[in-house]
């Protein structure tokens, strides 16, 4: 070996060493070493019990330094159903959208106003296909054969609905259930320059590994893994805020350009990360207002 390879070596052997006792005294790694001001941040949270009585509190772990990802997005959805609320339920949702409250609208159904309505609604369930319904009607629920006489009922007027083309109005309603857990999905391709990247990257996939596993508390229970703050700290001011999230999936790749390349030292000559995490909370109008 030259001089020259062994010094390089040697320097980068070194400074590969101080960069790790630097990031496991500070608890912080960064990767690559010229990390810019454009830049994701993870900052692990772990859950801490000192007692049964205790409130959960979440300490400052390690916190991890990378690029902002070329693939970085976000999305929003709501879950609605469409389902038939039948003629009561349309009566009781025009009541209440012409500005009567749910009390009064509960106290409406309990009187005698809907009598007629309630005479229209036990028709369309005559005519529908349920076949507990149809006995219910008929007053026919003492066994077995109740249910049948009540399916004959039901096809009966389900036939004859059919013969004289008419069909029973179900009311159909778009009905708002929700909002789920946003997630969010990472990739990355690393090329460790020199001894110092290669050492940082190990740690790097180390903190995640760890933290998004279990501790085993007894051999009954698990202790929660740890919870990631997810921040752009120079542009949240024009990309969005990710809540606080665990860590979902955690994919490596140690030799993602098809074929087996190392190092003299034995680190890869590249790495692909692919990590999805999932946030604790679901959005509501406020946590949009500050730019989640």
């Amino acid at each position: 070996m030259a001089l020259d390879d062994f010094v390089s070596d040697f320097v980068d052997e070194a400074l590969g060493s101080l960069s790790d006792s630097l990031s496991s005294a500070s608890g912080g790694v960064q990767f690559p070493d010229d990390l810019g001001v454009n830049k994701i941040i993870f900052q692990v949270r772990t859950r801490e019990r000192d007692t049964t009585k205790s409130n959960v509190q979440l300490k400052n772990g390690a916190t991890i330094a990378l690029p902002i990802p070329s693939n970085l997005s976000t999305g929003y959805g709501a879950s609605y159903s469409q389902e038939g609320i039948g003629v009561i339920g349309s009566e009781a949702r025009d009541f209440v959208a012409e500005g009567g409250g749910l009390q009064s609208a509960a106290e409406k159904l309990r009187s005698g106003e809907v009598a007629s309505v309630l005479g229209q609604q036990a028709k369309a369930i005559a005519a529908s296909a349920s076949l507990e319904a149809a006995a219910l009607l008929g007053g026919l629920v003492a066994g077995p054969a109740g249910v049948g006489v009540g399916a004959a009922a039901a096809g009966l007027a389900r036939g004859a609905l059919a013969g004289a083309a008419i069909a029973v109005n179900p009311h159909l309603a778009v009905l708002f259930e929700g909002v789920g857990f946003r997630s969010h999905s990472f990739q990355y391709k690393f090329s460790p320059r020199n001894q110092g990247e290669s050492n940082a990257l190990k740690r790097i996939i180390k903190v995640f590994k760890f933290a998004m596993h279990p501790e085993e508390k007894d051999l009954a229970f698990f202790r929660y893994p740890d919870e990631f703050d997810i921040s752009f700290p120079n542009n949240e001011l024009f990309l969005f805020k990710i809540g606080t999230s665990v860590l979902t999936d955690f994919q490596i790749n140690y030799n993602p350009d098809g074929g087996s390349y190392f190092h003299e030292n034995g680190a890869p000559v590249s790495v692909s990360l692919s990590m999805s995490f999932t946030e604790l909370d679901v959005l509501t109008k406020a946590e949009i207002d500050k730019g989640r």
